[in-house]
């Protein structure tokens, strides 16, 4: 092998160096393969793919008697298959048809008990409007007789109460009468007798504005026996009005007396209630609130208890004929009074 000498330097750069190789880059290897190589593995597939061919044509040849045996074992099984088959669906008609006998003879029986029912529902139907009929006529000849003995009954009640009410009347008349002819002997023997009251005198306040008072009856006769009756019937003059007693003591014929309770004309008896004290709710809630009033001009002697519960009392547009709730503290009466309050709510 010769080698060429190159002449020619290399060019010189202002970039090169001492470094940089005199011997300019080599070229790639390329290696060559023949055209031959590539047709010689297309012929080989082609062999291989007529080769399995010719196998597979080799093995389906009906000729073959391998062949034929695995097709008539293939045969026997699918005649096998098929034969159970037939057996099944043999099977399977009978069934059917003892199936549709049975429905046959299930639907005849559902016909006749149908029949059957229908005939016992008409019965029983036909039976209970016989009953019914039978029934209402009977309840109407009832109805009929109740009325009948309602009737009488209260024509009877009417006819009672009618002689009750008459003898009713009778009684009230005659007591009437008595107690008419009883009151005018009364009062023309008292006239008779000139009774009347002395030793009139007034006493304690027993309530709000009333005063009680007491009178003997004298001129009273020792043979007198309706000596209450005379006392109850005797009136006395008290500030220029007569009242009749409320009840009366009989201790003997000179010592009758009666007794009375004044409602008028009594200011000494009059208390009255001041310093109006608002108490506010009774609690966050209750819809209530709690008034309190202080008694004044409390009659001496009195019970304090009943003159609280007794005199009246106004405020807030509200009117109480006493205190729904009393007490005392320190000598003084006290009364308060609860009322519904929606700002207490």
């Amino acid at each position: 092998m010769s080698l060429r000498r190159d002449d020619n330097p290399p060019p010189y750069h202002d970039r090169s160096s001492e470094a940089d190789p005199l011997i300019g880059p080599r070229k790639p290897y390329r290696r060559y393969r023949s055209p031959y190589v590539y047709v010689a593995l297309i012929v080989l597939f082609i062999i291989a793919i007529m080769a399995f061919n010719f196998s597979t044509s080799l093995s389906n040849d009906p000729l073959d008697p391998d062949v034929r045996d695995r097709i008539r074992k293939d045969w026997d099984i699918e005649l096998r298959q098929h034969q159970k088959e037939v057996l099944e669906r043999i099977d399977t008609q009978k069934r059917w048809r003892l199936e549709d006998n049975e429905r046959i003879n299930l639907r005849e029986q559902w016909g006749t008990e149908v029949e059957r029912h229908n005939r016992e529902v008409e019965d029983r139907l036909k039976r209970d409007e016989e009953l019914k009929s039978h029934m209402h006529e009977q309840w109407e000849r009832e109805v009929e007789e109740h009325k009948k003995e309602v009737e009488e009954l209260r024509r009877r009640e009417e006819q009672d109460r009618i002689i009750l009410r008459e003898k009713w009347s009778r009684e009230v008349e005659e007591h009437e009468r008595e107690v008419e002819e009883r009151r005018k002997h009364e009062e023309e023997e008292r006239l008779r007798l000139n009774m009347f009251w002395t030793d009139l005198a007034s006493h304690t306040c027993t309530t709000y504005a009333t005063r009680e008072y007491t009178a003997r009856l004298v001129n009273v006769p020792s043979y007198y026996n309706r000596r209450v009756e005379a006392c109850m019937a005797t009136p006395v003059k008290i500030h220029g009005v007569e009242y009749m007693p409320k009840w009366c003591e009989d201790h003997g014929p000179n010592n009758v007396v009666g007794h009375w309770e004044v409602d008028q004309h009594e200011p000494d008896c009059a208390s009255y209630w001041i310093r109006y004290k608002n108490l506010g709710c009774i609690s966050p809630g209750s819809g209530q609130r709690r008034i309190e009033h202080y008694l004044e001009h409390l009659p001496s002697g009195a019970d304090w208890k009943e003159f609280c519960a007794t005199t009246p009392a106004s405020f807030l547009g509200m009117h109480f004929m006493g205190s729904e709730f009393c007490f005392q503290n320190k000598g003084g009466t006290y009364g308060h009074w609860v009322f519904d309050d929606e700002s207490c709510k």
